[in-house]
């Protein structure tokens, strides 16, 4: 089972995050503010910037009129911004507006006994790229192509290690191995008896170790209304 705290905006603490202590924080009634939700990220972490176009916050709606990221459909298992060569450490998404049917947001730790020997691993970017699912689409077949050559050539080690422990770094979306290596992990690391299912309300504010974690999101019908701001960042160093 993921493990995960709750606590409330009043008693906020992303210490056992840092510490790789707990790997996902859920803080309730955290306010609509995006100056205090950064001030209080970066009391722990430096801010990232984030695809695309390197904002800071991101909108992420079921329609996705006049924002960057959206999509109602089953989003498959990721790690943001896996595909480049320094993936963010934590990311935090804030429930601005929540009505109706929206779908939860699912949550697994990659810290599994991996069936596959340590190696090196690559980024499938023509499948990533190529990929409905994906909530970002691109505005011409020239900024498709400009985004693969931006991160081709992105290795990483398959087996991590922080100050809790060893850990998969593999996510369903970006990671190219063969197919059998892939199921062997899938059916250890996406066993539903792991997963956090998050039904969102309003004013939730979860941060979750990034590369210690996948998340994905449910389908959706379009009937309700789901507006969460994204931020994300980097250990300090």
């Amino acid at each position: 089972m993921m493990n995960y705290i709750i606590q409330n905006w009043k008693n906020r603490d992303l210490t056992p995050l840092v510490n790789n202590d707990i790997d996902l924080i859920v803080i309730k009634n955290a306010p609509a503010s995006q100056l205090q939700l950064f001030n209080f990220l970066t009391s722990y972490y430096e801010i990232a910037p984030q695809d695309p176009m390197d904002k800071i916050f991101l909108d992420i709606t079921l329609s996705g009129v006049h924002h960057e990221l959206y999509g109602n459909t089953d989003l498959e298992w990721h790690i943001d911004k896996g595909y480049t060569q320094r993936p963010v450490n934590v990311t935090g998404l804030y429930a601005l507006e929540i009505e109706g049917d929206v779908g939860r947001t699912l949550y697994v730790d990659n810290r599994i006994d991996c069936p596959i020997e340590n190696k090196k691993i690559t980024v499938d970017m023509e499948r990533f790229t190529s990929n409905e699912r994906y909530g970002y689409k691109f505005r011409s077949e020239v900024e498709r192509r400009w985004f693969r050559r931006k991160h081709r050539n992105v290795w990483h080690d398959l087996i991590q290690e922080d100050k809790k422990g060893k850990y998969v770094y593999y996510c369903e979306a970006y990671t190219e191995l063969p197919k059998e290596e892939k199921q062997a992990i899938e059916k250890l690391l996406y066993d539903p008896s792991r997963i956090y299912y998050h039904q969102w309300e309003r004013g939730d504010f979860v941060v979750a170790n990034n590369k210690v974690t996948n998340h994905k999101r449910e389908s959706t019908s379009l009937g309700g209304q789901r507006h969460l701001w994204k931020i994300e960042g980097f250990d300090k160093v």
